[in-house]
């Protein structure tokens, strides 16, 4: 609840015993001063009228105002200023008086303007996203970079990261995480062929949090991702650096993580 207070100090007495015809004549004075109420600090521009005979005066730098030409009388007298709780009081006028008053106002909490507030948090779907590109391991793509090199196919999206192949199968388009330093490659017959050369090893792969491809089952094909949807991508060429929550196989060749918008 605001509280408003209003000191008040007579001049001249408000009670006179003998009243003079002359006197009975003359009009009262009210001036006085606008304040803080918690510092007592002067408040210009505080609108101070009495109620009844429409008199009115606006306080001046040092808080001060003067009215003049009051009638005997007993009126009410408000204080107002915006950001300030009003203040109402009724004070009597004798006829010759001047009536000095200090006027404290209490400061009103005022409504605060509705504030858009952008942030650049990630989406949750993403979340997991950033903190895994903040740390530094792995390679990434996001959005912006895709956006800043269109492409009609995710596999050419995928070939920008360096250490991974795209191979054709068919009419499919498999994502192989880099070739084999020692045979055993559940997926690649588990051993060289007859060039010698050493098989690829396909990578996992996991879209928006769920595996698609673990290295059992059919490969999948890689450009059934719509290159518009995605909102980025990670790729782990090892167990050493893939995330522990993702690190459930050995059958493949590092991790490939697609999200979509």
């Amino acid at each position: 609840m605001q509280r408003a207070r209003m000191r008040l100090s007579l001049v001249l007495p408000l009670l006179v015993a003998s009243v003079t015809p002359v006197l009975a004549q003359q009009s009262a004075v009210f001036r006085g001063r606008v304040l803080t109420d918690s510092t007592e600090t002067p408040i210009a521009g505080v609108e101070v009228s009495i109620v009844g005979p429409d008199l009115r005066a606006t306080t001046d730098l040092a808080g001060r105002f003067r009215i003049g030409g009051v009638r005997a009388g007993t009126y009410t007298v408000m204080a107002r200023k915006l950001g300030f709780g009003p203040l109402t009081t009724r004070v009597r006028f004798a006829a010759g008086d001047s009536v000095d008053a200090d006027f404290l106002l209490v400061p009103s909490a005022q409504p605060l303007p509705d504030v858009m507030v952008k942030t650049d948090a990630p989406p949750p779907k993403l979340r997991e996203f950033e903190e895994r590109r903040a740390e530094g391991f792995g390679r990434f793509l996001t959005s912006a970079d895709i956006e800043k090199r269109p492409a009609t196919l995710t596999s050419d999206i995928l070939r920008r990261l360096p250490g991974l192949e795209i191979i054709r199968q068919g009419r499919s388009m498999i994502v192989a995480g880099g070739r084999l330093s020692v045979p055993g490659c559940a997926l690649c017959g588990g051993g060289r062929g007859e060039s010698g050369a050493l098989p690829p090893c396909f990578a996992a792969v996991v879209v928006d949090g769920i595996f698609v491809f673990t290295g059992d089952g059919p490969q999948y094909n890689i450009n059934l991702i719509d290159p518009s949807v995605i909102a980025g991508i990670e790729y782990y060429a090892g167990a050493a650096s893939i995330p522990a929550k993702y690190n459930a196989t050995r059958s493949t060749c590092g991790l490939v993580v697609i999200w979509t918008k």
